[in-house]
Order: C-alpha cells, then sequence, then structure tokens
C-alpha cells in the first residue's frame, strides 16, 4: 500500500502556490478580462462532456469549448486528470488516453484489463501534499469504492486500498476524486447501495485511503467531475437524459451543494493541475 503525506485542510486556511512556476520559470498567463485588466492566474480547470473538452472560465464560471476529443472512436471520456506539468490523460472504462489541452484530441496510450477496467474516476494526485516538489501520481476509484494507482504508460493497476464505510454502510465512488497541494484529496461518493442516492462530499485519507464523509449530503446526485481553483470546490453534474447540466460548488465544512449554473453539456468528468491556488 503507498502512503502519501497528509495537506492541511483548507478548512484551517491552508495556503498553497498562486501561480506556478514553469516554462523556464514564467508563472501561468493570467486570465485577461474584456477591459484588458488581469485576474489572477489563468484557470487550469478542465471538464468534459462523453466527447468534448472544455476548459472553466473561473472568473466567469463559463465553459469555453476546447475541441472535439477525436481519437476515441465510439467511446466516450468518463474522466481525466491533470497533473503539476498539465499533462492530461483520460480514461473510457477500458481505454488510457492522453489528453491534447489545446485542442481535445486524444492518444490512445494503452487498452484497459483486469481490475484497471470499469474505472470512471481519475486523478492525479501529490505524493506529498505539503511538498512543491513532489511528485504526481495517478490515481483513480471504482464504484465499490476500490482505490487504485495507475501507471499512466502501461495502465497497470494497483489497489492502494478503499473508501471504506459510514454509519456501517459502504462507500462508494460516485463520481471522481481531486488532490492538490496543501489542500488535501476529496472525492464524491456514494453511501449505500442506492444508485439514485444523493452524493456525498468525503475527505480522503491519504495514508489509508479512507474516506470520511462530511455533512450530510450535497443535495445533488450523478456529479460525475470535481476540481478547486481559489478556495473552491466545484462539482460537475451530469444530469439525466434530456436535461441541463449543472456547475455547482461544494462547501468543504458542511459537504452541502449550491448550483451555480446550468447550460446544455452534460458533464461527465472534470479535472484540474495538482498545484491549482488555494486562497484567491
Amino acid at each position: 500500500m503507498r502512503n502519501l503525506v497528509l495537506g492541511t485542510s483548507i478548512i484551517l486556511g491552508a495556503c498553497g502556490p498562486s501561480d506556478r512556476e514553469g516554462n523556464g520559470g514564467q508563472p501561468d498567463a493570467a486570465m485577461q478580462t474584456g477591459d484588458g485588466s488581469t485576474q489572477g492566474p489563468a484557470s487550469r480547470v478542465y471538464a468534459h462532456s462523453g466527447d468534448k473538452l472544455y476548459q472553466i472560465d473561473t472568473q466567469t464560471l463559463a465553459p469555453v469549448n476546447v475541441g472535439t476529443m477525436a481519437g476515441l472512436g465510439t467511446q466516450s471520456l468518463t474522466d481525466l486528470a491533470i497533473d503539476k506539468a498539465d499533462k492530461m490523460i483520460g480514461i473510457t472504462l477500458d481505454k488510457l488516453y492522453t489528453i491534447n489541452a489545446q485542442t481535445g484530441a486524444a492518444t490512445l496510450v494503452t487498452q484497459l484489463t483486469g481490475s484497471a477496467k470499469d474505472l470512471t474516476s481519475l486523478s492525479f494526485v501529490p505524493e506529498n501534499l505539503n511538498d512543491p516538489n513532489s511528485a504526481d501520481i495517478l490515481v483513480s476509484a471504482n464504484f465499490n469504492g476500490e482505490v487504485f494507482e495507475i501507471n499512466p504508460t502501461t495502465g497497470t493497476a494497483t489497489m492502494l486500498g478503499d473508501f471504506g464505510t459510514h454509519n456501517s454502510q459502504p462507500i462508494g465512488s460516485s463520481g471522481d476524486l481531486i488532490g492538490v497541494q496543501g489542500l488535501g484529496i476529496y472525492a464524491t461518493v456514494n453511501v449505500g447501495t442506492s444508485p439514485t442516492a444523493q452524493d456525498y462530499l468525503a475527505r480522503i485519507d491519504p495514508a489509508t485511503w479512507t474516506a470520511t464523509v462530511i455533512g450530510g449530503g450535497t443535495g445533488f446526485n450523478d456529479i460525475f467531475g470535481l476540481a478547486f481553483w481559489q478556495g473552491k470546490i466545484y462539482g460537475f453534474v451530469a444530469g439525466s437524459s434530456g436535461t441541463s447540466g449543472k456547475i455547482i460548488t461544494i462547501d468543504p465544512g458542511t459537504g452541502a451543494g449550491t448550483e451555480i449554473q446550468s447550460g446544455a453539456v452534460r458533464w461527465y468528468g472534470a479535472g484540474v493541475a495538482t498545484d491549482a491556488p488555494i486562497l484567491q
């Protein structure tokens, strides 16, 4: 079992990098507004439908269409992950892809087999949540709450642990997880076996991978994507067939969700770089 080093809780006012040093030591470009002014580092929050990649403008929360994820064939992407170097990996039920963040194009890495199949959540997670120089590992969880490390080159899955139980009920992955430097690891989870019950936010212990459920539920179901940016946890709700997808914020203290946008996109997943800024 791989043990990660726990980060500081956001509730305690953790701080992290406000921009990423990269590309020769230059920080990320800032979002430019209509009047030419700038507002903080450029968003590295991405979300997707089954076949289209979007970048989320974290100032307006508008999804910007990057492009169709050509290369998936007839499959749908079930989730994506972004490391601190902005490498983007995507997963379907039985294949692993690299995703071009500028065009959305998907390139097959490998066919998934065995325990690596049927995984719907995906995230890069820092090995040491308090060390900006820490390496990232690729992690996924399944409906049963089993957590795996995925080799991003071969697709091999190594079991790390499981989410455990809440009030004697099994905890399973309902859609996604995130791991951010200085913040910690969070996941959207189901409690019990009902597929129509609301989703919960849970904090994940990086040493054991057990989940601690926060509050009494988000009030939303099918939160298939999870992201974080400048102090806010975002959920991306698929919605049922024929209905709008939704973007919500999730309070890390109470676990309650609040709708902030709805639109035509049915969200299948989301991701954010592991060194996303903690505070505004």
